[in-house]
């Protein structure tokens, strides 16, 4: 699975997934997708393949369904939330922690089902 993390995250993240060996970019380390709409990085994220990780629920669901209404298939949305995974330098380990699991369990698919919930397990 190749991921691309939305502009909410830092760029860090995917910098530690890569030099695990993983196929990881952050939006905001590419000047073509930083800034860019959240159309466009779903057009990228499907011209290159990857799943997008996101809390962006607002937006990303109605383009998935758009998506799949008009017959098209996606890579995959991967959806944290705030509460489970908070967006903050003392839990970005937790986060790269669940996105390489996810990453080890599905190293060649695409997201099952097309869209996941990223939650900590309970004993997290």
């Amino acid at each position: 699975m190749r991921l691309i993390l939305d502009e909410m995250y830092s760029p860090t993240i995917a910098a530690v997934l890569r030099e695990r060996g993983h196929d990881a970019i952050s939006a905001a380390e590419r000047d073509d997708l930083r800034s860019a709409t959240d159309a466009a990085i779903f057009d990228v994220m499907q011209d290159e393949s990857r799943a997008i990780v996101t809390n962006n629920v607002r937006d990303f669901v109605p383009l998935a369904q758009r998506a799949l209404q008009s017959g098209a298939t996606f890579c995959g949305i991967i959806f944290t939330s705030e509460r489970s995974v908070p967006r903050n330098r003392a839990s970005s380990g937790n986060l790269i922690a669940l996105l390489e699991a996810l990453l080890v369990a599905h190293p060649e698919e695409a997201v099952p089902a097309g869209v996941i919930w990223l939650t900590p397990s309970p004993a997290s």
